[in-house]
């Protein structure tokens, strides 16, 4: 029986009753009952036999679980709050209980008709309590039950909502339930202030409520569809909440906080359903004007807001900034009303030409519309001064114009609404307006601005008080944004301006209004400048940077606005200058002065562009003058000052100075003379402002006015001096213009002449201007005439130099007249007529002024008097200009004198004029002595105190203005050109100045410590952009031509050991010792052995206080630094320059400096703690760093033999020893640093050893060969007499250095025996310091006998070689024992073989003739191919690993030690060696560095110890294979092969992108990739000493099959068989084994191409297969990731870089087709030649032009700009090649070859384009694609030079460069562009290769076939264009 629920029925709130469907049910209860249970029994009859009875009771009550939820909703007499109840617990009991189809069969009432009961009652509960609490006008209670409030209610909300989605259930949401969402919105905006709830942990049940609020409101608008019946008033009332509760939440900086991410949510959420509604519901004239009055100055305010907040670039809050934007878009611009802003026709009143009564009716009818009350709102924004809204009125002319342009393209394209909006993306909105829609744009945008306009009126009309400053700053500001969106909208074009002048005079309107302002501003700033807060001043800045940024917006949009008064906006730079120099201190000072710097640059680049760069120029001028005047009436100095060192700030800066030079050397040539002329005309008018300033201050005599000629000269002088200095500097000379510029500076000297005349002629200090003559009798004071003396002083330098380029390039006889103008005589005369004229001696700087002039050192020492009082310098900048006429007279002084001393030189004894000319160069000589010594008095009466100032910061602009220079800068300049132009005063200064000035550069180079060199430092690094003392001696000491010049080598020792001893002496103030004496080392090295017995134990173990900190003498440490830097300067000092006695002496100090150390190190524990034992111990290793530096240059400038340089051997090697273990014994902080220091200290000594003992064999051997041919010239002995006794006493010296190596080496094996099992890292040092010393005597014997001779001689000395041989068991012995200690396991008997095994190596005879077969060799290869040893493979991977770098170093000498004695077994007949020890070696160096091939990460910085270890032993080894039996070897000689090509593999891999056939010229980025460059070079260099000419044709076999097979990716032993894979459609890869094999294939073709021909027969036999190979890897490898680098990824160095790959092949494959004569390629290889560049740069083609992802896999791209360029440049040279080389061939391939350089010339088409569509996209930089275009170039010409062969075609390759150039490439921009210049450039790069090619185009037939095909149109005009500059500029008409 079923009952019925009554239907739905409609309430008077207007929402329905819940359950939409009707429910039958019966009236009675119990049968209704009955009915159900029996249904449910018939449903569930098999499944209730097995079940309990209490389990039939649950199953009967869950059945009627809805029913009874239901029922008991709809029971009016239960309570509002149970129902809460009930319906929670019915949510959270499913929610526990999944609902799967069994359980819904069991209820009465199925699950989704409860769903939709219960979503209508509980939207009923929400809906009443939001109606209810609004009646009440309380606030709802949070928690309380059935409450917007409720929890519980929104979670069955929420459960409602999810389920249905679930099944796919349709809900209906009520529009009343928005009111709902409004009530959340008030109370998380009321919670706001409550600042708990942005913390954790607090307020979790209300932060839950509005999360799960918020999933509701989610799933309302995303799942079901939003609500029913909406309005819009509903939603303006919510999103009116919602824009109140987003601002204040950035007002309060929540952005970052849950509730602040919940407001982000919300927003989001509803913004876009807001949005959508506003599409499908265009708004009425009611709802408009609703929309406006609520919503507008909200949402204008939330955009600003957001693209200006540092959160509003995250991805969330500029989605919400994308819906606001969309908001506005539909809400104001709808389509289906937009057309009522189309004809506002606001602009027509400032049109040039135009009836006022039309236009007044036409706005009259225009705003009759109701549009109006959105501009009527923008007014009451204005007034009600909301300036963040304002601010927004830019987004709302871009949305406008969006909607506008997207309107249009509707309304004319028609059809599919979204298919047009795409389209209307891609076209530009410059392109794709109509003169009439731009039209009415500008309407809208006048519209706008006039009611900005309008408030600026007032404040220029009111007193100030009225309005606001800051409400001028935001309607500034909104004006500056709304020209900013004007132009990124492009809404203007000059050329397609139809407006009739309406455009052009509304900007002149907004323009003149800005000026005003400043105007106001400044006056207004200068009467209450002294009272402005900190917080005014900062409104000034913000008002004055917007009004700049506003100007610079209005002249990008057109430059006419400025019209014909550039002085104004000059003015207005310069007020603002000012007012940002007197606010420094202020926040945002920065900011302005750089848009105040751009807009000065903006002004001279923008006129230098029309070609009317002397008209801003001297509007510059103008303004400046005349500004000077408005500075104020006050009588302090510092308002003058402060305005002048503003204007420098401006116009002296280096940008500023760079564009103005810029700008006039772009002056056309026939333009110059005229820049000339307004250049006088305006010195001219700057010295009549002169000239009234000083007789207004005659005239009136007060204070004021004297400070206001004082303020003009200083103006003068440093800044308009400035600008006319630049001028004539930059000022372009050519043939053509040259006499025209003569007669223009010719007219200027007249202007200059007088000022100086009185100065020249009788050196009376005044300047004559105009007629006026100003000195300090006429009552100028000396700081103003120095000031004028700068002017005229820098005129008179600039000119003569201008003029005399102008000489050098005009006619003969008009330069001898313009010479006797400037008399100057030198500059057209030769060098050999200048001694016949009496008149060029006394020509100088100041000869064109007056005749006779007065000297320039007498000139010069008369401006002193006035230029200096007291020592204190007035005018640091005419101090500078004296100096640089100083040395332009030296210049010229220099040259007289050496063309006179050289023509005395052929004086005859009767020439009377000799001593007339003797007379002459005295004179000359002793004004160039006197001129020297002003330029050294200058610089040392201010360097003491101003240039070694230990101050941050401290040095001098990189680009100085000579105006802007101060007392402290000064120093610095002086001491820059000083060191400059040494070469200049160095022949003239005394002794004395000399050696202080030496002095003074090594001061300056060790002033500079920072924290490496000492712990406390007192130098800080200093800035980028100054120029330190200490890198202008870095850069003197650098240049070569320093050295050159001869007082540097004779001083610089001397100088160097007295700063030296200097040092030393405040260090070691106790020991007195004189480093210039040589020590008795005996006596030395005892007492150094008798502190060493003390340090029972070695050093102490580690301690934390070892270094001292506190005690220690602060002043000790910045010493011990400046020690530091004096040795590093003889590290840097170039070799060539360094003399036999100052090495001797340099050696001398070192070693007693040394001395000291060592003593100091044993003795700090004795000792009060005065010295850091961690620097002393650095500066012990950089002195020993030094020796072998010093020691090399001392043997190649000791040609004599002789010893006096040489090293003492015994301390290096007693020394090492006894400071080896003092890294134990510093602090953790300083281990791993000391770590380094000591194997730094072993390796320097091992290379001391080395080139010392080298020096003695030498010296030594040399001597006996000496001797034995003076005895056999005495006795007449036979050349085969034998002399047993000469050795004796000729190598005492080396035998004693052999038996103290073999006393310590027996020492170091007895302790390492006693403590074998217990031994540490500090035996291990002192093991490698022993084997470091006698490797470096092996070496230094073995680089002796590679002299032939003296290996002969030394053959014949028995006793020698006896002693010899002894020494090197001794080693073998020493270093065997070690080996096999260390790194072997222990054997049982029977598995090692035997250690006596001996003499298995060929010997080389002394003849070099090959030696027979011995029957060891068998023994020893099958030793070391078959043995089995046990290595310690643990310690061999922590070596591996770099976790033992001091058995890693142990390892690198044992290795370096075996490859000595190997490399000796060669050269002499060593005996009794345990040979069979180099087959362990063999093993353990194939082991790691088969490991080091398998990693996969870059190696530890201490593997390359031993790395460089093992490749110096392989690359020995490769010498005996040519002596071995090739069918014996060949097993064991490609295995050595093979290991090669893997880590030759490997070190590609590491390198990555760095990767290159050669290292030369490769920069190293970092220490790393230095070392592994280095490594792979001494492979490389091993690879080849396997193939050495006497190499059997079997081993040679062996190598080039092992590399055919790399190539092809196939690897002996590995399963993988094919290690080269395509990979996906971005590329393939490689291994690094095939990586190893191109490079080792380059090797080979190395060492044929430089002379082996002993390979030419394998190779011809093996070049196509090799060939092959290289095409296939190409082919696998291609595509678009070969121009990525991989910048992070975890298995960066497991492969080789793609590309790098790719490059090298291509470079091996140009370098066998430019060798046709070795390498013969088949006609499907040449093919592929051709083929291969355009194969690979069509994928940067696409990289150009589609926008390809740069996340390729897993790991993070790059692109790179380098390689591409590198492949281009290869590219071009391979297609060069292969035209030149094989010019038959390529012929018949024409078409390929006409492809690549197609895709070569397009890849050119895209360069300094950033994006193409609004895509990111590739694009070379400027310069890149001049390279790459220069490349091509060549292409073409080597065309040109094949004419015979392809003049055919030439034509084809012309058109297809015609066609790119005008812009029909795939690109579609051309190769010159209409708004970038910089591709002008890469044309001129490619245009000679053009011309090449039109020199083979014959007029009758190709140019003709062109013409034609090209048609009317640009490519015919390019191509007439191309020919009459190929016939003016290229062609050869037979003339030379």
């Amino acid at each position: 029986m079923e009952a019925s629920i009554p239907p739905k029925r409609r309430r008077k709130g207007g929402y329905a009753e819940p359950c939409s469907e009707p429910v039958p049910i019966k009236k009675k209860r119990k049968e209704r009952s009955t009915d159900c249970a029996e249904q449910v029994r018939e449903d569930k009859k098999v499944t209730r036999m097995h079940q309990s009875g209490i389990e039939s009771e649950l199953e009967e009550s869950s059945s009627w679980k809805s029913l009874q939820l239901i029922l008991s909703l709809q029971d009016k007499n239960i309570d509002l709050i149970k129902k809460v109840d009930v319906a929670f617990d019915y949510v959270e009991s499913n929610s526990i209980e999944e609902m799967d189809g069994t359980s819904q069969t069991l209820q009465v009432i199925s699950t989704s008709r409860t769903i939709v009961f219960l979503n209508d009652w509980v939207q009923s509960i929400l809906i009443s309590s939001e109606k209810k609490t609004k009646l009440d006008e309380k606030k709802p209670e949070f928690g309380a039950s059935g409450s917007v409030l409720d929890l519980k209610c929104w979670k069955i909300f929420h459960f409602c909502l999810e389920k249905s989605k679930t099944f796919h259930l349709p809900l209906i949401c009520y529009k009343d339930l928005l009111r709902v969402i409004h009530s959340i919105t008030m109370d998380a905006s009321s919670n706001l202030n409550n600042m708990s709830l942005c913390c954790e942990g607090t307020s979790v049940e209300r932060l839950e409520l509005y999360e799960v609020a918020l999933d509701c409101i989610s799933l309302v608008f995303s799942s079901h569809g939003g609500v029913a019946n909406q309005n819009l008033d509903l939603w303006i009332l919510l999103m009116d909440k919602v824009l109140e509760l987003v601002l204040e939440v950035f007002k309060m900086q929540l952005e970052g906080s849950k509730l602040g991410y919940f407001v982000l949510q919300l927003s989001s959420c509803l913004f876009e359903p807001f949005a959508k509604f506003l599409r499908l519901h265009p708004t009425r004239k009611n709802n408009f004007h609703n929309f406006i009055d609520k919503l507008l100055v909200p949402l204008l305010h939330s955009s600003h807001v957001l693209h200006s907040s540092s959160w509003g670039s995250s991805i969330e809050w500029t989605n919400l900034s994308k819906l606001i934007e969309e908001v506005l878009a539909q809400g104001l611009f709808h389509p289906t009303h937009i057309d009522g802003f189309l004809n506002l026709q606001s602009s027509n009143r400032y049109r040039n030409s135009s009836d006022a009564t039309a236009t007044v009716k036409e706005e009259k009818i225009a705003i009759k519309s109701y549009h109006r009350h959105l501009f009527d709102k923008v007014e009451k924004m204005i007034a009600g001064k909301n300036g963040l809204a304002l601010i927004g009125l830019a987004e709302l002319l871009h949305l406008f114009v969006s909607s506008v342009t997207k309107h249009k393209g509707v309304l004319v394209d028609g059809g599919d609404s979204k298919q047009s909006e795409v389209a209307s993306k891609k076209i530009s909105v410059s392109h794709s307006m109509e003169a009439e829609l731009r039209k009415s744009i500008l309407d809208y945008f006048v519209q706008i601005l006039e009611y900005l306009l309008e408030y600026l009126n007032k404040y220029l009309q009111s007193d100030g008080e009225a309005v606001s400053l800051f409400n001028v700053s935001s309607t500034i500001r909104s004006i500056n944004n709304l020209l900013a969106s004007f132009i990124n909208d492009k809404l203007y074009l000059r050329t397609e301006d139809t407006s009739e002048g309406a455009a052009m005079n509304f900007l002149k309107l907004i323009y003149d209004t800005l000026v005003s302002i400043s105007s106001k501003i400044s006056h207004k700033k200068a009467s209450s400048c002294g009272s402005d807060e900190k917080s005014q001043k900062e409104l000034y800045i913000s008002v004055r940077k917007d009004l700049i940024v506003t100007v610079h917006h209005l002249l990008d949009i057109e430059y006419e606005v400025v019209g014909d008064d550039l002085e104004s906006l000059w003015a207005m730079i310069f007020s603002s200058t000012a007012c940002c120099y007197s606010s420094m201190d202020v926040k945002g000072q920065p900011l302005l002065f750089s848009e105040i710097l751009r807009l000065g640059c903006k002004l001279i680049d923008l006129y230098s562009e029309l070609r009317q760069v002397d008209s801003s120029i001297s509007s510059l001028c103008r303004a400046l003058r005349h500004s000077s005047s408005l500075v104020g009436d006050s009588e302090a100095y510092t308002q003058f000052a402060s305005y002048s060192n503003a204007l420098s700030m401006l116009l002296c800066s280096s940008k500023f100075r760079l564009s103005l030079g810029n700008a006039i050397k772009a002056i056309p040539e026939g333009q110059a003379s005229g820049c000339i002329k307004q250049l006088s005309s305006d010195i001219m008018e700057s010295l009549d402002w002169i000239k009234c300033g000083h007789q207004l201050k005659t005239e009136q005599s007060n204070k004021c006015d004297s400070l206001q000629f004082r303020l003009r000269a200083e103006l003068m002088g440093k800044v308009l001096s400035e600008v006319y200095i630049i001028i004539l500097d930059s000022i372009t000379v050519t043939s053509g213009n040259s006499y025209l510029l003569g007669v223009s500076l010719t007219n200027l000297l007249e202007i200059i002449r007088p000022g100086l005349s009185n100065l020249v002629s009788s050196q009376e200090i005044c300047v004559l201007v105009d007629g006026v003559t100003l000195s300090k009798t006429t009552g100028c004071d000396n700081v103003s005439i120095c000031w004028i003396l700068v002017v005229f002083f820098r005129l008179i330098l600039s000119y003569r130099s201008l003029f005399r380029q102008t000489i050098r390039l005009v006619a003969p006889r008009e330069s001898e007249k313009m010479s006797l103008v400037m008399s100057d005589s030198l500059t057209i005369r030769p060098a050999s007529d200048w001694l016949e004229m009496a008149g060029s001696f006394g020509e100088d700087l100041f000869s064109s002024i007056i005749q006779p002039p007065a000297t320039v050192l007498d000139v010069i020492h008369s401006v002193l008097d006035i230029c200096t009082q007291d020592s204190v310098v007035l005018c640091p900048p005419l101090v500078w200009v004296l100096n640089a006429v100083a040395l332009q007279r030296l210049v010229e002084l220099n040259l007289l004198i050496r063309s006179s001393e050289y023509k005395l030189q052929w004086k005859d004894a009767d020439d009377s004029s000799c001593r007339k000319r003797e007379k002459r160069v005295t004179r000359m000589r002793n004004e160039a002595v006197g001129l020297t010594k002003f330029m050294m008095e200058s610089l040392s009466s201010i360097y003491k105190d101003q240039i070694f100032a230990p101050s941050f910061g401290g040095g001098i602009d990189k680009s100085f203005s000579v105006g802007s220079l101060e007392e402290k800068s000064l120093a610095y300049a002086l001491w820059w050109t000083n060191c400059q132009h040494v070469d200049i005063w160095c022949s003239h200064a005394a002794k004395k100045d000399l050696k202080k000035f030496l002095t003074l550069v090594i001061q300056a180079f060790i002033s500079y410590i920072n924290e490496d060199n000492c712990h406390s430092t007192t130098h800080k690094p200093m800035h980028l952009e100054k120029v330190t003392a200490y890198q202008i001696a870095l850069e003197f000491l650098n240049n070569t031509i320093s050295y050159e010049q001869r007082f540097v080598c004779r001083y610089m020792a001397s100088s160097f050991c007295k700063i030296l001893q200097m040092s030393v002496s405040s260090i070691f103030a106790t020991s007195g010792v004189d480093l210039s004496e040589s020590p008795d080392w005996i006596k030395v090295i005892s007492e150094v052995e008798k502190l060493s017995d003390v340090q029972i134990g070695g050093f102490p173990s580690r301690k934390p206080d070892m270094v001292p900190a506190e005690n220690c003498n602060e002043q000790i440490n910045v010493e011990l630094a400046k020690c530091q830097r004096l040795l590093t300067l003889l590290v840097q000092m170039p070799e060539e320059y360094l003399s036999l006695e100052s090495s001797s002496l340099y050696i001398t100090y070192i070693l007693n400096l040394e001395r000291l150390l060592v003593s100091s190190l044993l003795e700090w524990r004795s000792e009060s703690c005065s010295h850091n034992p961690y620097q002393i111990f650095r500066l012990l290793v950089t002195c020993r760093k030094v020796l072998p530096t010093l020691a090399l240059a001392s043997g190649k400038v000791n040609v004599t033999g002789s010893s006096k340089c040489s090293l003492p051997l015994p301390w290096l090697l007693k020394s090492l020893s006894a400071v080896i273990g003092v890294q134990n014994s510093f602090p953790e902080d300083n281990a791993f640093e000391a770590k380094v220091a000591i194997f730094s200290m072993l390796h320097y000594t091992s290379y001391a050893w080395l080139l010392a003992s080298k020096d003695q064999f030498h010296h030594e051997i040399g001597s006996i060969l000496s001797d034995r041919k003076l005895r056999r010239k005495r006795k007449n002995l036979k050349p085969g007499t034998v002399e047993p006794d000469i050795s004796e006493c000729n190598l005492q010296s080396v035998l004693q250095l052999t038996d103290a190596l073999d006393e310590n080496m027996h020492k170091s094996l007895t302790t390492f025996k006693d403590e074998f099992l217990h031994k540490g890292c500090q035996d291990l040092n002192k093991l490698s310091s022993t084997i470091a010393c006698f490797q470096g005597l092996l070496w230094g014997l073995a680089s002796t006998l590679d002299n032939k001779s003296f290996r002969m001689k030394l053959s014949n000395n028995t006793e020698m070689m006896t002693r010899i041989n002894s020494s090197v068991l001794s080693c073998m012995n020493f270093t065997s024992f070690l080996i096999k200690a260390s790194f072997l396991e222990d054997q049982p008997s029977g598995k090692m073989v035997s250690s006596d095994t001996k003499g298995v190596l060929i010997k080389c005879n002394l003849e070099e003739q090959s030696c027979p077969a011995i029957s060891d060799l068998e023994a020893f290869l099958s030793e070391v191919q078959h043995q089995k040893l046990c290595l310690k493979k643990s310690l061999l991977m922590q070596i591996f690993r770099g976790e033992n770098a001091e058995a890693s170093f142990f390892l690198g000498q044992l290795f370096i030690a075996c490859s000595a004695v190997v490399r000796l077994n060669i050269q002499i007949d060593l005996t009794s060696i345990p040979w069979s020890l180099f087959a362990i070696v063999v093993d353990i160096a194939q082991f790691l560095l088969l490991e080091f091939s398998r990693s996969e990460e870059m190696p530890h910085q201490f593997a390359f110890f031993w790395l460089d270890g093992a490749v110096k032993f392989l690359e020995e080894l490769g010498s005996y294979f040519p002596r071995f039996d090739p069918s014996l070897s060949r097993d064991f000689y490609s295995k050595m092969i093979g290991l090669h090509l893997k880590v030759i593999g490997k070190c590609i891999s590491l390198q990555k992108k760095e990767a290159k056939l050669d290292n030369q010229g490769k920069s190293c980025i970092s220490l790393e990739t230095s070392r592994l460059d280095e490594f792979k070079e001494r492979l490389r260099m091993s690879f080849r000493k396997y193939m050495e000419k006497k190499s059997s044709e079997l081993h040679l076999l062996s190598v080039i099959v092992a590399v055919e097979r790399a190539l092809v990716g196939e690897q002996e032993g590995v399963m993988a068989n094919y290690e080269i894979v395509c990979g996906s459609s971005n590329g393939g890869e490689v291994s690094s084994f095939v990586a190893g094999g191109i490079d080792c294939l380059d090797s080979i073709l190395e060492l044929l191409l430089t002379g082996s021909k002993h390979l030419e027969g394998t190779i011809k036999e093996h070049i196509q297969n090799l060939v092959a190979c290289l095409f296939n890897v190409i082919l696998h490898l291609q595509g678009p990731t070969i121009f990525y680098d991989n910048v992070e990824s975890i298995k960066a160095y497991e492969r080789p870089n793609s590309g790098s790959v790719v490059l090298m092949c291509v470079e091996i494959l140009t370098k066998i087709s430019r060798n046709p004569f070795f390498f013969k390629k088949g006609a499907c290889h040449m093919v592929q030649c051709l083929r291969v560049p355009g194969a690979l740069f069509q994928y940067l083609l696409q990289l150009q032009i589609v926008n390809i992802s740069s996340d390729i896999g897993t790991s993070k791209c790059a692109f790179d700009r380098k390689f591409s360029v590198e492949l281009y440049a290869i590219s071009c040279r391979m297609l060069c090649t292969a035209i030149k080389n094989h010019g038959s061939e390529t012929r018949d391939c024409i078409a390929l070859l006409e492809d690549s350089v197609s895709v070569l010339l397009h890849c050119l088409e895209t360069v300094n384009v950033h994006h193409v569509d609004g895509r990111e996209s590739f694009a070379w930089e400027v310069q890149e694609a001049v390279k790459c275009a220069s490349c091509l170039r060549r292409v073409y010409e080597e065309v040109r030079q094949q004419k015979d062969f392809f003049k055919e075609h030439s034509f084809k390759f012309l058109s297809r460069y015609i066609w790119v150039y005008c812009g029909f490439g795939p690109a579609g921009n051309g190769l010159i562009r209409r708004f970038s210049l910089f591709s002008r450039e890469v044309d001129e790069a490619l245009k000679p290769g053009v011309y090449a090619l039109l020199d083979m185009c014959s007029a009758d037939n190709e140019l003709q076939n062109l013409h034609t095909v090209f048609g009317e149109g640009p490519c015919r005009s390019t191509l007439a264009a191309l020919r009459n500059d190929y016939e003016n500029n290229f062609q050869y008409t037979g003339k030379v």
